[in-house]
């Protein structure tokens, strides 16, 4: 990892003076029109109705495709400041984005997703880098480095993509290799003495190998302080690169190699008190003073370290070899490892009433073999997929004046998850305007788990938990110090060791119609499966390690695409209603002992129904403006009893999910002028607004999270053939408080975790 971490760091280096020709892209073997020096008035980067994607494992334009999906350009997505994950609800109305309180980053689409705060929790929204799966959330850090586009389908997927999914799909595309020598580079400083550093060199090495390295190097100084005393948190430190090598010995047989990775020594971010809801918390932490109204401030232990060391690396190879010009056999091998050590403040305080350090690692392996082709009026993909995972997973909690009976534990999960899947889809064209498509998947996996949860070897919990096993088995039951203290049913200590196998199968159908080159009309049924999923958790008994079974949504979607006054107008829109059955939530289960412990659950029956229209309006040269609308409404069905936030017993029915905020609006603006015979200028700037929602189940107002609307700006200048460009921004203009999360990590106190604040720089791009 070290070598190749130097090696992609010269490489940046290398960028910034090698010289460089236009670049092709053979990969998608995408048609390429730049403006030429002699424009007046250049193209927006983002043309109507012209990206083409690979969402449905075959090239086409993102306006003919009868699928909701979102799908930016890579120079669109630097123009809008996208540069990472997080970043993606500058774009895609619908989705969302939350850090959980130990880190996990949560993906949610149109309602859908899963939140857990363990590492190997598998999301309800697949990620991909060039249809490669990355199984985990937490390891698309680094995804967005050096893309050609980003791709975002909404609603089930299985029957195309390596992974089941309920919520959707992320799929980025990396800029591919050159047939001549190309290169560039980005420079950003800006607030907090942020440094960003990006570049890649691309070309050929023989007639039939080309190769392409792109590396990022971002670091800032802390941008969180103390509002008790003179302290400072929120360093950031994360390296990022990737290297491709494509090879094509023939007219029929292409290779394509990757390695890429990110090593990240970022410190965590420290959240706000939000309120203390323990009965029974420490007097000192009762008199704690609540923070103001800054998404700068913020409170953490003294004593802990809070920078990270974790990394990611992943090798992948893909094989496309056609059998005749119509039959493509296609074999995508990919093997990661991740290693994670982290520190968490989760108390929002200096007192050490809640704190984590989460080590964690996992391994993982993936292989898909497919056959694709065309046989007159039908187009099909059949393909077999297995993927291999081990997890392992860690969380030491630190409680040294908090209501807990102890100081410091910590909780093991071990998971060993075998996935085997078949799959099809098939694509009649009925008509020259009528298409009909179908698609099925079948899964089979095999979970197996081992969880427990130990004393520090103080002695002090398994003590506690020693007097209550003695007193409800009838027996003296005596646990040591340092040893694994989770009861089974018998009240005596021991592993967990269970097993969850599950099957299921997904499937879709569909129909489009083209009414014209510039309408299309579709819609969709299509059912997905997420798989079942066992908690890491500070469980004193076995029954909170208890997994959550698998959940199904079966999804009714009907849309439109519509290019309109002669195409000058790109509008896009949908109506969904998705039907949504066993639901994962993390909630919490009664223990006859000691009443409600916090676990996953499935709640029976749930819906989400809504609508979303985006719009690309071009209506002078130049300008270009993107808008996007998402309504989601969620409810949960039945009558459906479970614990609040507050571990409070109360009828859920008829709760929107949390997290979920039922309004999402992304809107863009981009103008390009001429500001002389060799340069243009351009400004735009963006608009994001999240409606309220709440961080728990009871909808409790010491959970909620408001609305908040946020203006980012932008303004520079460029050659006219783009081989420079300077840009200066401004994000989070107003400098608006809001709040990402709030949630209830430990006994004492709700905390709260805040977006950034105003930030602005300068960006330097180079070209040639």
């Amino acid at each position: 990892m070290r070598t190749i971490t130097y090696a992609l760091s010269a490489t940046s280096l290398m960028a910034i003076a090698a010289p460089c020709v236009a670049q092709t892209n053979q990969y998608d073997r995408e048609a390429a029109n730049p403006p030429t020096q002699a424009d007046s008035t250049p193209e927006p980067v983002e043309s109507l109705g012209d990206i083409i994607v690979t969402a449905q494992k075959r090239s086409e334009n993102v306006n003919k495709v009868g699928v909701s999906i979102t799908a930016v350009q890579g120079d669109a997505l630097q123009q809008r400041g996208v540069v990472d994950t997080a970043d993606l609800i500058k774009i895609a109305p619908g989705f969302n984005f939350v850090q959980s309180a130990y880190g996990v980053p949560v993906l949610t689409l149109r309602g859908v997703g899963f939140y857990d705060t363990a590492i190997g929790a598998a999301s309800a929204v697949s990620v991909y880098v060039d249809e490669v799966p990355l199984p985990l959330s937490i390891m698309a850090l680094g995804a967005t480095l050096d893309l050609n586009r980003v791709e975002i389908l909404k609603g089930p997927q299985g029957t195309l993509y390596g992974q089941n999914a309920t919520g959707g799909a992320i799929n980025y595309i990396s800029a591919r290799p050159t047939d001549s020598f190309h290169s560039g580079a980005d420079l950003t400083y800006g607030r907090f003495n942020r440094v960003e550093l990006k570049g890649f060199v691309s070309g050929p090495i023989t007639d039939t190998l080309t190769a392409r390295i792109a590396a990022r190097f971002d670091r800032n100084d802390d941008w969180q302080r103390s509002y008790t005393r003179d302290a400072t948190n929120g360093e950031g430190n994360i390296f990022t690169g990737r290297a491709i090598v494509d090879w094509k010995p023939s007219d029929r047989l292409r290779f394509s190699f990757m390695v890429h990775g990110w090593r990240d020594r970022s410190e965590s971010q420290a959240p706000q008190l939000a309120a203390i809801t323990g009965a029974a918390s420490p007097a000192a932490l009762r008199a704690y003073p609540l923070p103001p109204r800054d998404n700068r401030a913020a409170d953490f232990d003294p004593d802990l370290s809070f920078k990270r060391n974790s990394w990611f690396a992943q090798v992948s190879g893909r094989a496309d070899y056609d059998l005749s010009d119509s039959i493509t056999v296609t074999s995508i091998t990919a093997y990661s490892k991740l290693k994670r050590l982290s520190a968490v403040d989760a108390d929002g305080t200096a007192i050490q009433a809640y704190a984590l350090i989460n080590p964690g690692r996992s391994r993982d392996f993936s292989q898909e073999l497919r056959l694709s082709g065309d046989s007159g009026q039908l187009h099909y993909v059949v393909g077999l997929n297995y993927a291999w995972e081990s997890v392992f997973d860690q969380s030491d909690p630190l409680a040294r004046t908090s209501s807990f009976p102890f100081q410091r534990a910590s909780a093991h999960s071990d998971q060993h998850i075998n996935t085997y899947a078949a799959f099809a889809s098939l694509d009649y064209k009925l008509t020259d305007t009528l298409t009909l498509q179908g698609g099925v998947r079948y899964t089979d996996q095999h979970r197996r788990f081992i969880g427990c949860t130990y004393d520090s070897g103080a002695g002090d919990f398994s003590a506690v938990v020693s007097r209550i096993a003695t007193a409800r088995a009838g027996r003296p039951i005596t646990i040591a110090p340092g040893a694994c203290l989770t009861l089974n049913a018998n009240f005596e200590p021991a592993q967990v060791r269970s097993q969850l196998n599950e099957d299921n199968i997904s499937w879709r159908g569909g129909v489009n119609w083209q009414a014209n080159p510039s309408t299309l009309l579709y819609a969709n049924i299509s059912k997905g499966y997420k798989n079942g999923a066992f908690p890491t958790a500070g469980a004193t008994f076995a029954l909170q390690l208890t997994p959550a079974t698998q959940e199904s949504l079966t999804a009714y979607e009907a849309g439109f695409k519509l290019g309109l006054f002669d195409r000058k107008l790109q509008l896009n829109g949908a109506l969904f209603y998705y039907d949504y059955r066993d639901k994962q939530f993390r909630g919490r289960i009664v223990d006859p002992v000691i009443g409600p412990q916090s676990a996953l659950i499935n709640v029976p029956k749930s819906r989400v129904a809504g609508g979303e229209i985006q719009a690309t309006l071009r209506p002078i040269s130049g300008l270009t403006i993107n808008t996007g609308v998402t309504y989601v409404g969620t409810k949960i069905l039945g009558n459906f009893v479970n614990f609040d936030a507050l571990a409070q017993q109360v009828r859920l029915s008829g709760e929107a999910f949390p997290l979920t905020p039922d309004w999402q609006v992304t809107s863009d603006i981009d103008y390009q002028f001429s500001v002389s015979d060799s340069m243009n200028g351009f400004v735009g700037g963006g608009a994001t607004y999240q409606a309220a929602t709440n961080g728990g189940l009871g909808e409790l107002s010491q959970f909620a999270i408001d609305s908040y609307t946020l203006i980012d700006l932008r303004a520079g200048v460029a050659l006219k053939d783009d081989r420079w460009r300077l840009t200066a921004y401004v994000k989070n203009l107003t400098d608006k408080f809001y709040a990402t999360l709030v949630s209830q990590p430990g006994p004492d106190a709700a905390i709260r975790f805040t977006g950034q604040p105003q930030t602005y720089g300068l960006t330097l791009s180079y070209r040639y």
